[in-house]
C-alpha cells in the first residue's frame, strides 16, 4: 500500500458497540476515508478524538486487540462466531499482509463456542 504508513504494532481496544480506535458504528465510514487520519466523536458526549484509519491499521504488520471484561463477551462472540457484525467498525479491522491476534481475559472470552 503506497504512501500508507506500516507500524510494526498497532494496539486496539474493543467497546461494548464494538468500536475500535475512536471509530464507532454511528460514524464507520471513517474507517475508510482517503486520510489516514481522521477526527471522531465519542457518541454519547461529543469528545473529539484522533485517530489513524483503518487504512493505516490493516497495513500494520502485527495488530493486537486487548480485551477486557465481562461486558464484552457479547461482541467478542459476535465477532470471533462469524455472526453478520458489519455494523461494528471492529469488524473491518483485516491486516493486509500483517498478522492479526486477539487477546481477551476469561471474561470477555465467555461465550466463545469451545471456550473452557
Amino acid at each position: 500500500m503506497d504512501n500508507i504508513p506500516r507500524f510494526d504494532l498497532v494496539i486496539l481496544g474493543l467497546g461494548t458497540d464494538g468500536h475500535t480506535a475512536s471509530i464507532f458504528p454511528h460514524n464507520i465510514s471513517l474507517f475508510s476515508p482517503p486520510a489516514n487520519c481522521a477526527v471522531s466523536a465519542h457518541p454519547v458526549s461529543g469528545q473529539k478524538r484522533i485517530t489513524i484509519t483503518g487504512k493505516v491499521i490493516n497495513n500494520a504488520a502485527n495488530i493486537v486487540f486487548l480485551v477486557t471484561g465481562k461486558e464484552k463477551a457479547d461482541i467478542v462472540r459476535a465477532l470471533i462466531s462469524g455472526d453478520d457484525y458489519s455494523e461494528y467498525p471492529a469488524s473491518l479491522v483485516n491486516p493486509v499482509s500483517g498478522d492479526l491476534t486477539c487477546l481477551t481475559d476469561i471474561h470477555a472470552a465467555r461465550l466463545i463456542k469451545g471456550y473452557a
